[in-house]
């Protein structure tokens, strides 16, 4: 079975090339024969190339429109949008004439909006599978080109299109459940059945986030209710914030926030880190305050390191919990909705001692190993390509 690959990001830390790196190495033990395109030389790009895959480097940009928030942004739209559209349309020519050299079963696009691999795949006459791991506008504000409309004849009227959804939820969003040509696929987390890691004892002292820092994600509404919680918790935990910065402005408004309330001595920007591991092993807990997770790699990693979180009850995070209660039955973390009841469960979090939380860890545990297995994730995969296959 032979599989080509279209790539947003070459960048090791994002979560989709995450996902994507452990499904190409599953599914290359299971007989894949992988190509894979890519938008430039960084990252994975020579990692790929030392597994002795074919790999074709390309610029070429998402199918969405260029932002404009900012008046350089707005001044300079309608080139960005026109450059945008040219590059793309080489790198659609090129990345055909790539994989007309290899006999390419099926073109998989790891994300929604890149069409490329699409329009490539058109060319060739062969099935093309869209991996959607993102709600679009609402978690990363794009919007698709020339309009949503578009994306979805692509999605549901051309022959031989497919989808992979991460969540029922992201299924949903996009129209495409109750159809034969989606499925939904969990993301991989951990290989089959460990056990559980152990914190280390006095270690556990602070509040963690982690992941992008961007509007979506809630940091400010996370701030707001740190404060609240700070100022009812005379020992209050302090905050730790881990991840890349992709928004100088918003950057500017979260330290704004932190100087104008003095929180200086509780709440510390780590930056992007490379001991996510141990910093959610040894966190009192994780807060998941994305407004619109579509799956949220960091929810289940921090709950197979042992990690009690705190998340929004909405989307991906709400769907997570929703499938731990239906599996064991009980809750296996944290829920919320308002800043007072985040702030209100920071407090109890906090007084209560950690061994109160231990079930919730060892139901969440046991829901990772059960739902989000490498293994499950790969085999799902599989089975789809050969159906898929079956049919053309």
């Amino acid at each position: 079975m032979n599989i080509a690959y279209i790539l947003h990001s070459t960048t090791p830390t994002a979560g989709a090339t995450k996902s994507f790196i452990v499904m190409l190495q599953g599914l290359m033990k299971m007989g894949v024969k992988p190509v894979v395109v890519v938008p430039d030389r960084e990252g994975i790009y020579e990692g790929l190339k030392k597994m002795g895959i074919p790999v074709l480097a390309k610029t070429y940009r998402m199918y969405t429109y260029p932002r404009g928030n900012t008046l350089s942004r707005k001044f300079l739209f309608l080139p960005r949008l026109l450059a945008r559209l040219v590059t793309n349309r080489i790198a659609t020519k090129a990345t055909t004439d790539f994989l007309q050299k290899y006999p390419i079963d099926i073109v998989h696009t790891n994300v929604g909006p890149v069409n490329i691999g699409f329009r490539a795949a058109r060319k060739l006459g062969k099935p093309h599978i869209f991996h959607l791991r993102e709600y679009g506008k609402l978690d990363f504000g794009y919007y698709y080109f020339p309009n949503v409309s578009h994306f979805y004849r692509q999605l549901d009227n051309a022959p031989h299109s497919y989808s992979i959804c991460i969540t029922r939820g992201i299924q949903r969003f996009h129209h495409q459940d109750g159809k034969t040509s989606s499925r939904v696929i969990y993301n991989d987390i951990c290989s089959q059945i460990q056990e559980m890691p152990v914190q280390n004892e006095g270690h556990n002292d602070y509040f963690l986030y982690a992941g992008r820092l961007e509007p979506a994600k809630g940091i400010d509404t996370l701030l707001e209710a740190y404060l609240l919680y700070s100022l009812h918790t005379p020992q209050s935990l302090p905050l730790f914030i881990a991840g890349r910065a992709t928004n100088n402005v918003f950057m500017g408004r979260l330290h704004h926030f932190v100087a104008k309330h003095n929180l200086q001595q509780l709440v510390s920007f780590l930056g992007e880190r490379n001991d996510m591991t141990d910093l959610m092993r040894n966190a009192r807990a994780i807060i998941i305050p994305s407004l619109h997770e579509a799956f949220g790699r960091c929810l289940p990693e921090a709950m197979l390191q042992g990690c009690l979180t705190i998340g929004r009850n909405t989307d991906g995070t709400k769907e997570q919990y929703d499938n731990g209660l239906e599996l064991t039955g009980e809750e296996i973390g944290l829920r919320y909705d308002t800043n007072e009841e985040l702030a209100r469960l920071l407090r109890e979090v906090t007084l209560n001692p950690t061994s109160h939380y231990q079930p919730y860890k060892d139901r969440a545990f046991y829901t990772v190993n059960k739902l989000y297995t490498q293994e499950k994730n790969i085999q799902q995969i599989y089975s789809f390509y050969k159906d898929i296959l079956k049919g053309t």
